[in-house]
């Protein structure tokens, strides 16, 4: 307890532990109440308008920026290209000096060929043993210069239906970029052509601004209709209420109690009896 109070870890944790209820709190409160149903059809027609608003102009100018990245696949062709051309010019200057030190070698084989058959034409007895050794060695050198300049012929050839390869698809990418730029084009102008439509339309697009205006004052103007018409309807429920709370006429409060008066004085005298006389 004592490392917790000097580290500070309690503090904190009580912190963590309030933000976790004021959250749990809040989620009850969103849940189980009008705000909540508020919130969440808030958030679903937020999101709703969030992807209808994802205008056609930015997803055209999206594109157009897609096409435009394509430079950089041109540029690494462009790399590609030049790499193999420096490559092929180094394989040919090799082939040169391959072919120098082909034909040395053929001349090489030429002359010890030629100096060998006369030294056998002049003396067929003499042991030529080791020229004909040399002359062998002398071939087989000529042979493996041939071998090297088929090899490095094949290789350049290679090399070079690589580079044609590369600067097809470069011709290729270039022609679909500018294809793509033209739909784009097109799209956008087509755009351009709907939104006239829609300002010349009588009726604004659902999503305009004169739409929301005129449709947020149709919802007042119901809602005071609705309370004037609960006002109506309380009155329809309490007709004697209303009844009461009418003015009585005021009395004459003099003449009423002559009036009493007069009754009572009736009330009073006696009664003659009058005798028919027979």
């Amino acid at each position: 307890m004592a490392d917790c109070v000097k580290t500070g870890s309690c503090s904190m944790g009580k912190k963590l532990i309030v933000v976790a209820l004021a959250v749990v709190a809040m989620a009850i409160v969103l849940k189980k109440t009008d705000l909540g149903s508020h919130v969440r059809h808030w958030w679903s027609s937020t999101k709703q308008e969030m992807n209808d608003e994802v205008s056609l102009k930015w997803e055209i100018d999206r594109l157009n920026k897609d096409v435009d990245d394509l430079s950089d696949e041109d540029a690494k062709l462009v790399d590609q290209i030049a790499r193999e051309d420096i490559e092929i010019r180094k394989l040919k200057k090799d082939l040169a000096r391959i072919e120098d030190n082909q034909k040395t070698n053929r001349d090489r084989v030429r002359v010890k060929a030629t100096d060998l058959q006369t030294v056998q034409a002049k003396s067929p007895s003499k042991d030529t043993s080791l020229e004909e050794r040399g002359l062998e060695e002398t071939v087989k050198a000529a042979k493996a210069s041939d071998s090297a300049v088929t090899a490095q012929k094949a290789l350049i050839e290679s090399r070079e239906s690589r580079a044609v390869a590369l600067r097809q698809q470069r011709e290729t990418l270039s022609i679909t970029r500018q294809e793509l730029k033209n739909k784009l084009a097109e799209l956008e102008a087509q755009l351009v052509m709907l939104q006239v439509e829609q300002m010349s339309s009588d009726d604004p697009a659902d999503k305009s601004r004169v739409a929301k205006v005129r449709k947020s004052i149709e919802e007042v103007d119901t809602r005071i209709q609705i309370e004037r018409r609960k006002r109506e309807v309380r009155g329809e429920l309490a007709p004697q209420e209303k009844a009461e709370k009418e003015v009585a006429p005021k009395k004459n409060v003099v003449k009423e109690a002559l009036n009493y008066l007069d009754e009572q004085d009736n009330n009073a005298q006696p009664k003659v009896e009058t005798k028919t006389q027979k």
